[in-house]
C-alpha cells in the first residue's frame, strides 16, 4: 500500500485556497487524484474540504467542489467509513448537517445517503444528529402535497441506495424510518429497536397510569390471567421433555392451568418448537413439581431427548375438546415465537395435523403482517421450502392464474408445495420488505429466482404496495432474462395489462443495464402493438432512445413525436423541435448521429 505524504492536507488546502470560477473543474480533477489513493486519500480530501467549509463560508466556489466530492465518495463501497472518519475531528450538529443539506445540486437521495452513512459513526451524538437529519429529510419528502411524487422519489431513493455499494446495507434502516413517519402516533412493533429511551419511559408511565386506574379485583383477575396465559409455556420449558413422557404425566401437568385457551396452547407450541432440541433436563425439578401436584414420577428422564407431539396433542384435546385449532395457529403471533430450524417447523406442522383435519390456515401466516415480524419471517422461511405433505399452499384463496399468461408456454411452478403461486405470500413478503426486513426477505426469494423466475415475476406484478420495493428488485433481476426468452411476447402482453407502470420501470432498468436490449424492447412493443402507449408513458430519457430506434426502423416520425411530446411545453417545446429540425435534415440522420455518440 502506498503511504500518503504528510503534506497532502496542505496541498489540498492550497488547491481550495486558489479556487475561482475558472478553475473549478481542474481543482476537482486534482482532488480526485488524491481520492483515488484509496480510503485514506478520500478521508483526507473530504476532511480538508469540510474544514474549509467551516472557516471559509464566503467562498462560493467551494460549494460545487464539495458537492462533487460528496457524489464521488457516495459512489464508493467504503463511503460510510469515509464520512464517519472525515467528521471525527469536527463538531457535528444538526445545524452543520443542515448547512450540508442546502448545498446546491445535492439530491434528496444523496442527502439521505450522507445521513445514513453518518448513522454508523462511533460517536453517539453524531449518530443521533444523523438520524434526526435523515428523519427531517424524509418528513419534508412525505409532506409533499402531491403524494404520487413522494412515492416516486422514495422509490428512486431506494434504488439509489441499492446501487451504491457502500449504502446498500442501509436500505432497511431507510424503510424503517419511512414506517416511523407513516405512523407517528402508534409505534409499530418492528420499530421498537429504534425507539428512544425517553419514548420507552413515556410508554412505561402510560401503562402505569392504566394500572393505577384499575381496581384491586381487576388487578387480581389480570394477574391470574397472566399466570395462565403467559407462564405455562415457561413452565413446560423449565420441566423439559418429561412433560410429554406419557399422557398421564402430561395431563397432570396441564390440568392446574384449566381452562386451556387457544392463546395458551399457541404459546406452549411456540415454546416447544423454539426449544425442540438441546434442552437440559432437570430431573429434580420435574420430580419436585410432580410431587407438588401429587403424582409419582418414576421415569428415567435422562433417556428423553425431545417432546412427544402425539402425547401433547392428545392430552390437550382431552382437556380442551372444544379448542379451535385454527385460532391456535392465528395466535402464534406472540412475543418470543420463533422457528429456529426445519426440525422445529416439522414438529409444529405435525402437531397441527394430529390435532385438526382442516387444511392449514394460510391466512394466519401470510394474510397480514404479524406484530412479531421476526417470528413470521422464521415461519415463512421454512414454509416455502416445506414438502407438500408437510405444508402446501395449493388451497390458497388468492392464487396466480399463470396458465393464460404466456399463451401455452409452460412455466416452472417452482416448489412442489405451490408456494410461489400464493399471492398472499408474495404480498406479505413485499410488506415485510418495506417495513425494514428486506435483507431477511431476499434469501427467501433465492429459490424462486433460480428455479422459477418467470413465475415469480408474474406474481410480483399482481402485488401493489406503497413503494414496490421488492417488486422492483425482482423486476430488475428477472427482466433481462425474460426479454430474451421465447415467451417474451406473451409475458410482456400479460404484464402490460396487469401492471403497466411496473412494466415500464422494468423496461427502463433493463435498458440501463444492457443498452443493446432496447432493440428487443422495441420489437416486443411493436409485436404487441403497444409502442405508441409505451412511448407516451415511459420516462423521457428512455423514451427518446426507444423513439430513436423506432424512427430508424421507420415505425414513427421522430420529429413529429418530439413536437407532440408533452415533456416540453411552450417556448421549450418550440426550441427543442427547432433545434432537432435545424441540426438534422431528417429523423433518420438524427438517429444515426445519436447512436454514433
Amino acid at each position: 500500500m502506498i503511504e500518503l505524504s504528510s503534506t497532502i492536507p496542505s496541498q489540498i488546502r492550497f488547491l481550495l485556497h486558489t479556487l475561482n470560477e475558472a478553475n473549478v473543474d481542474s481543482v476537482f480533477r486534482d482532488l480526485c487524484l488524491f481520492m483515488e489513493y484509496g480510503i485514506e486519500g478520500s478521508i483526507l480530501t473530504l476532511q480538508t474540504c469540510l474544514e474549509n467549509l467551516n472557516t471559509d463560508l464566503k467562498n462560493m466556489q467551494l460549494e460545487p467542489v464539495l458537492v462533487s466530492v460528496f457524489k464521488f465518495i457516495l459512489d464508493k463501497p467504503n463511503s460510510t467509513t469515509v464520512f464517519c472518519q472525515s467528521l471525527r475531528s469536527l463538531e457535528i450538529t444538526v445545524n452543520f448537517l443542515e448547512k450540508l443539506a442546502i448545498l446546491p445540486k445535492l439530491s434528496v437521495a444523496e442527502k439521505i445517503g450522507i445521513g445514513l452513512a453518518l448513522s454508523d459513526a462511533e460517536n453517539a451524538d453524531t449518530r443521533m444528529f444523523a438520524k434526526k437529519f435523515c428523519m427531517a429529510q424524509i418528513e419534508e419528502l412525505c409532506a409533499n402535497p402531491v403524494p404520487i411524487n413522494s412515492v416516486d422519489q422514495i422509490q428512486n431513493i431506494v434504488m439509489f441506495l441499492q446501487r451504491s455499494e457502500g449504502l446498500s446495507k442501509h436500505v432497511d434502516s431507510f424503510m424503517q424510518m419511512m414506517s416511523l413517519m407513516q405512523s407517528k402516533d402508534v409505534t409499530p412493533f418492528v420499530l421498537t429497536p429504534l425507539i428512544s429511551d425517553e419514548l420507552r419511559e413515556a410508554n412505561f408511565w402510560r401503562n402505569m397510569d392504566l394500572f393505577h386506574g384499575s381496581t384491586e379485583n381487576e388487578f387480581d383477575a389480570i394477574l391470574a390471567e397472566m399466570e395462565k396465559e403467559m407462564s405455562l409455556g415457561d413452565i413446560v420449558k423449565e420441566l423439559g421433555y418429561g412433560c410429554t413422557f406419557d399422557a398421564l404425566h402430561c395431563k397432570e401437568i396441564l390440568s392446574p392451568f384449566l381452562p386451556l385457551t387457544e392463546v395458551t396452547i399457541a404459546k406452549i407450541l411456540g415454546t416447544i418448537a423454539r426449544n425442540l432440541s438441546g434442552l437440559e433436563d432437570n430431573p429434580s425439578t420435574f420430580s419436585t413439581f410432580g410431587l407438588a401436584l401429587g403424582c409419582d414420577i418414576t421415569t428415567d428422564l435422562q433417556q428423553l431427548s425431545s417432546w412427544d407431539a402425539d402425547i401433547l396433542v392428545k392430552t390437550i384435546k382431552q382437556l380442551a375438546p372444544g379448542i379451535n385449532w385454527i385460532q391456535v395457529i392465528e395466535n402464534l403471533d406472540h412475543e418470543g415465537f420463533f422457528i429456529p430450524n426445519e426440525e422445529a417447523f416439522s414438529f409444529l406442522m405435525s402437531a397441527y395435523r394430529q390435532a385438526c383435519q382442516d387444511p392449514f390456515p394460510l391466512h394466519a401466516i401470510c394474510g397480514s403482517l404479524w406484530k412479531n415480524t421476526e417470528g413470521q419471517l422464521s415461519f415463512l422461511k421454512h414454509a416455502v421450502l416445506a414438502p407438500p405433505e408437510v405444508l402446501t399452499f395449493a388451497h390458497s384463496g388468492r392464487q396466480l392464474n399463470y396458465m393464460d399468461a404466456v399463451h401455452g408456454h409452460k412455466l416452472q411452478v417452482g416448489h412442489a408445495n405451490h408456494a410461489w403461486l400464493c399471492l398472499d405470500l408474495l404480498d406479505v413478503l413485499c410488506q415485510l420488505a418495506e417495513t425494514g426486513h428486506a435483507s431477511s426477505v431476499r434469501p427467501i426469494l433465492k429459490y424462486p429466482l433460480k428455479h422459477c423466475p418467470e413465475l415469480l415475476l408474474l406474481g410480483m406484478f399482481n402485488i401493489n404496495t406503497s413503494y414496490n420495493l421488492l417488486q422492483n428488485e425482482v423486476s430488475f433481476t428477472v427482466f433481462p432474462f425474460i426479454l430474451k426468452s421465447p415467451a417474451a411476447g406473451g409475458m410482456m402482453l400479460y404484464l402490460w395489462h396487469l401492471n403497466p407502470n411496473l412494466l415500464l420501470r422494468g423496461f427502463v432498468e433493463a435498458g440501463n443495464v444492457e443498452s443493446n436490449i432496447m432493440t428487443k424492447i422495441l420489437d416486443v412493443c411493436q409485436e404487441l402493438k403497444i409502442l405508441p402507449s409505451v412511448l407516451d408513458m415511459i420516462p423521457f430519457p428512455s423514451g427518446i432512445r426507444l423513439a430513436a430506434l423506432a424512427s430508424r426502423k421507420e415505425l414513427i416520425d421522430l420529429e413529429k413525436w418530439l413536437r407532440m411530446s408533452q415533456i416540453f411545453e411552450g417556448d421549450s417545446a418550440q426550441w427543442i423541435t427547432g433545434f432537432f429540425c435545424k441540426t438534422f435534415s431528417s429523423s433518420k440522420q438524427y438517429c444515426e448521429s445519436l447512436f454514433r455518440n
